[in-house]
């Protein structure tokens, strides 16, 4: 993989969330009208969350660095939820904070903001977050933020009456987010999408068409199996009838899991397009025993066996916030351990 002009052998990177400093805790950035940070010690300690964070990866080995989502209320039941629903949508122009309850069970305590107006980009979004990252760390790093295909059916949509059109607007108002992040210096970015295991229609990868137009960073695609309170949503297997999607995708990278799932889709990989790097979970993110590097080294020689190990990413299946930051960090360093382990034998 090609990272700051120079190519690397099985580069290590994680998919977005690592758990919270016990002393950094709720909400910290503003959103509609608000300021940027809802207080200035609120600011400090995200801040430091992010030095800690970045210096844990860093040890671990991690070529790419995410920002932890340290700003995600990870210590609260159901938070991959609430800022799930709500961070990017409170910060688009044409959308409430407010709405109807989420469908389900679920998803019921959580609401769907209303879209009334034509969605736009309104304020800088993730600017905070890029500008801590940046004062955290020397190395690249990668922000995270729902797709706008994700984004657009846990919407409450009152203005459009077409699915599609509202995805496409999400699309064109991350789209300007995104050039402006860039214009800041970001390197990376990820996309976090639940719905390709559910439907492969084609209309997501216009989507990121639009969204990525006249971005020039690398772009990683994490398809979630499902994460929540530590539970998968998808159990049965969907990656042949994706890899249409992933075949179109102007990503570079695709990241799934696959350690939780026993490597059960792996030969289906062998149709994976060769002009992309596969992001392989070698790190179980919903099971608190930590991995042995022996252990994850054995799966991403599995891997190896189906994608080269130039077009190979190692990754933990998903996040990592539910853990004990001393879980966490453990299972980082483990797989770093291990990644280092298989390339200097390649």
């Amino acid at each position: 993989m090609r990272i700051r002009n120079e190519d690397v052998l099985l580069p290590v990177s994680a998919v977005s969330a690592f758990p919270r400093p016990h002393w950094l805790q709720g909400r910290i950035l503003g959103c509609g009208d608000e300021p940027t940070y809802r207080s200035h010690n609120l600011r400090v300690a995200y801040e430091d969350a992010c030095k800690i964070t970045a210096l844990e990866q860093e040890r671990a080995g991690l070529h790419v660095l995410c920002d932890g989502a340290q700003y995600y209320e990870w210590e609260a039941p159901g938070f991959q939820l609430e800022p799930i629903f709500h961070f990017i949508p409170e910060n688009l122009g044409g959308i409430t904070n407010y709405g109807p309850p989420g469908d389900g069970a679920k998803y019921a305590p959580f609401y769907k903001g209303q879209v009334i107006s034509k969605v736009e980009w309104k304020r800088p979004i993730f600017e905070s977050v890029n500008y801590a990252m940046k004062n955290a760390t020397d190395r690249p790093f990668k922000i995270a933020m729902l797709g706008p295909a994700q984004q657009s059916i846990i919407l409450d949509d009152q203005y459009y009456g077409d699915g599609v059109a509202l995805a496409k607007d999400i699309a064109r108002a991350l789209n300007k987010e995104l050039r402006y992040l860039q214009d800041l210096g970001l390197e990376a970015v990820q996309l976090i999408d639940v719905l390709p295991p559910y439907t492969t229609d084609m209309w997501q990868i216009e989507c990121q068409q639009i969204l990525f137009e006249g971005v020039d960073m690398m772009k990683f695609w994490h398809v979630c199996y499902g994460s929540v309170d530590g539970q998968r949503d998808i159990f049965d297997d969907h990656a042949t009838e994706m890899m249409p999607l992933f075949r179109e995708s102007p990503v570079d990278v695709v990241h799934l899991e696959f350690t939780n799932k026993d490597f059960a889709e792996l030969d289906a990989f062998g149709e994976f397009p060769t002009d992309k790097v596969l992001g392989v979970g070698v790190v179980d993110a919903k099971n608190t025993m930590v991995e042995s590097v022996e252990q994850i080294a054995d799966r991403i020689r599995r891997a190896l066996k189906v994608v080269p190990a130039d077009r190979l990413l190692v990754a933990p299946d998903c996040g990592l916030g539910y853990f004990s930051r001393t879980t966490a960090y453990a299972k980082l360093r483990h797989m770093g351990q291990a990644a280092d382990e298989v390339r200097r034998a390649l």
